[in-house]
């Protein structure tokens, strides 16, 4: 048996005890490569970011924004339990990744609940917040793949990347 320890994942910064890293970060979803020993990790943000990077996460900050808004609103007014805590684990992890672009960016974390849309409002079936979902979900791969294919920050770049494979493994909920 294993000695018990600290991990930290390299995407979000959250730390895990157990005496293995975790298949996934339980946080935000990043694959288990990411879970590191303390020793082997370092902060993806405080580190200096040109403009296109500033842009990209802008734009991402709102993109989890909106997801956690609208995933809130389907956790709090779905009718079965499978829903609401499957609405309610998404929306954990897209305020987590809010959180890391707004470190990123160092910026100071929006009030999200005061950020709401009408677009964010839960929708009256089940089937049409699944079809919202696998969109938002499907835009945010698109967007974050693009994003790391034009940032110019490794670190940046290092987080588009995780974070579109993160928003990929969210769509199998859909199918």
């Amino acid at each position: 048996m294993g000695k018990y320890q600290l991990f930290i994942c390299k995407v979000c910064g959250d730390p895990y005890l157990g005496i293995d890293a975790p298949s996934r970060c339980p946080f935000c979803g990043a694959y288990k490569v990411n879970v590191v020993p303390v020793e082997e990790w370092g902060p993806l943000w405080g580190k200096p970011i040109d403009e296109v990077s500033r842009k990209h996460l802008q734009e991402a900050l709102q993109l989890e924004v909106g997801a956690v808004n609208f995933y809130r609103n389907v956790s709090k007014n779905a009718k079965d339990v499978w829903a609401q805590k499957m609405f309610k684990a998404l929306m954990k992890a897209e305020r987590e990744h809010a959180e890391v672009i707004v470190k990123l960016m160092g910026a100071e974390m929006p009030d999200i609940e005061g950020l709401e849309t009408d677009k964010d409002k839960a929708r009256e079936s089940i089937e049409e917040n699944l079809a919202e979902f696998h969109r938002r979900e499907a835009g945010a791969v698109e967007a974050y793949r693009m994003a790391a294919s034009e940032v110019n920050d490794g670190h940046v770049k290092y987080f588009f990347e995780e974070l579109a494979k993160i928003e990929a493994e969210h769509l199998l909920l859909s199918k």
